[in-house]
Order: structure tokens, then sequence, then C-alpha cells
């Protein structure tokens, strides 16, 4: 069923993660809703000098940054509040919201865990609340699952060929920078052509060389990748190994991608095997060690199925 979002005022406010807040925003926009866009932090060099050095400040901060947007929308009759993640979200800025717009309908998800970030104290704030994470599903009665969408320029583009075997491409995380080690030696082995990139922020790339830690710049990179280098990548690439964080049990954007691409998927998070989508042909569960049995796997065929969680699909969960 069509969702009718026609003329309706939304109050939306998300993490600046690569362009993701954009491509919502223009599908809400898309259905007919007036969307006003904050982010959920302060995204300048103030922030990165308090979250480094001063992270006592942070709540003072972030209570701050949230009472700066009810003044900047007081003149706007909001119909709705969307939230994704919330970090730091205050309690004094839900209860203004509240106050301020009664018959509003409050809609929060999560697209991380509250191991990473903290949110079970806003679940009663919001009238409809979800989460990507299986764990938190599991501990919090009110959270309903809805797992992250795929965007439609994934699937397989014809013009580019294989280049990698394996396409191993994160955020920096010690375990990770320890896994791609591994995984290194094991593709050198079987002679597989590996391309690892990790994105690192450079404060903890400096943080670290002054504790003494020294990284493979080859494989390190201080800012994010386009949309378009990392499809390229994607495209050019056998397989995708996507590792979770060790806090997180939800899939990731990437796994949804690679599963819905067409793609065969190597991960460590066990619980994909949980998901309706999970296919024992596509996805390879590894706890982080490389055997031969991954040989077999690259190369066996499988039957692609459609996963189902486009970003229209998503929408009309969380609005519907």
């Amino acid at each position: 069923m069509q969702i009718d979002l026609n003329n309706k005022n939304i109050l939306f406010i998300a993490p600046i993660f690569y362009n993701y807040h954009e491509i919502i925003k223009a599908e809400l926009e898309r259905l007919g809703a007036n969307v006003y866009f904050v982010p959920e932090r302060d995204y300048s060099f103030k922030f990165t000098i308090v979250n480094n050095f001063f992270p006592n400040k942070l709540e003072k901060l972030q209570a701050n940054h949230y009472r700066a947007i009810c003044r900047k929308f007081d003149h706007i009759e909001f119909d709705y509040l969307f939230v994704i993640k919330g970090f730091k979200m205050s309690l004094e800025f839900l209860d203004l919201f509240k106050e301020r717009y009664p018959a509003a309908i409050k809609i929060m998800h999560q697209w991380d865990s509250e191991k990473n970030n903290p949110f079970s104290h806003l679940i009663d704030k919001f009238d409809r609340v979800f989460s990507f994470d299986y764990e938190d599903i599991a501990k919090y009665p009110n959270l309903v699952y809805l797992p992250n969408f795929y965007l439609s320029d994934i699937y397989l583009n014809d013009k580019y060929e294989y280049q990698y075997d394996i396409l191993f491409l994160v955020s920096y995380l010690p375990e990770r920078y320890h896994i791609m080690s591994k995984l290194q030696s094991f593709a050198d082995k079987h002679q597989l052509k590996l391309k690892a990139i990790l994105i690192m922020p450079f404060t903890t790339y400096v943080k670290d060389w002054f504790k003494g830690k020294r990284y493979d710049r080859s494989i390190i990179k201080f800012s994010p990748l386009s949309r378009a280098d990392y499809l390229a990548l994607f495209w050019r690439s056998k397989i995708i190994f996507d590792m979770g964080s060790s806090s997180q049990t939800g899939m990731s954007q990437r796994t949804i991608e690679t599963i819905e691409s067409g793609k065969k998927l190597l991960t460590n998070n066990y619980y994909v095997k949980q998901d309706i989508i999970f296919n024992k042909d596509q996805i390879f569960v590894t706890s982080g060690e490389f055997s031969e049995e991954i040989l077999d796997f690259m190369n066996s065929p499988f039957e692609v199925k459609p996963t189902g969680y486009s970003i229209e699909m998503w929408i009309n969960k969380l609005f519907g």
C-alpha cells in the first residue's frame, strides 16, 4: 500500500553518512513530503576537538545543538519527527517537540546498536521505533525489526570486467586491520587478487602514531570513497567481504547491496543466518579464519533471489 505523505512536514534528523541522508530525503520528497533535514550533530572542527579531547563536554554540546534545532524551525508545523540514530539526543528536545507538536508522529530508526549508540532511554518518547540489530530486537520488546536497504545503482554493470577476487572495504577498527592481514596471507597463498581499503579518521591515525602504532599506508584512506568510486570497485570484484563490528549484529548496507546485486558475500556476521534472505550458496559466514572451503564457495553456482529490501519498502514500513 502506498503511503500518503503529500504536503506533510517532516523534521528529519540523521547522521551525515556518505550521502544516504540526501537519498532518503529525496525519496520522502518524491512521495510529496516537505523535508527539513538537520544533522544529528555538529560536523565542524569544534565537534572533533570536543569529541577527541573533551568528551565530558559532549552532552552539553549536543543539548545546545538540539535546542538550536527547536529555535530554527519554531515557525514550521511538523507532522512527523523522523530520527535515524539520534546521537546523544536530549530528552529535553523530545519533550519540547511533543509540547509544540502534540499530534505529530515520532519515528526512530536505529542502524546502529545500543552498545555503540545508547538509545533505549528514548524508546518510550517515540510512537514507532525500529532497529536493524538482532540482539537489540530480542532485548527490547517495543523495537520492530527493520533491516537497512539497498540502492538500485548496485546492479551489475556489464562494462566492468573482474579485476579482483575479493574486495574488503570497511571503516577502520583494530580487529578489522588484524583480519585484513590474515586475509592478505590467505589471498597470497592461493594466488587471489585482494583489494583492501580501510577508511580511518586522520585523528585516529595521528593518535595511534604517537602511541607507537604503525599501519600499512597502502591500504589506509583518510576520507570515504565517493559512491561512484565505491561502485567501480564493487563491480570489478567477484566477492565482497563485509566484516561487521563485534558490537553490532545487524546486516550492514553493504551486506544487503551485495546480496541484492547477485554477488557472493563473505561475512563474519553469523546473525545473517537468521534472516529470511539467507542463502548458503551465496553467503559464506566465517569466524575470521580463512579455509580452503572459501575457494569451493567462490566457484560454486547459485540462484540469485531478490531481497525485497528496497528503499521504497523501507520508507513504507517506517511511515505506513
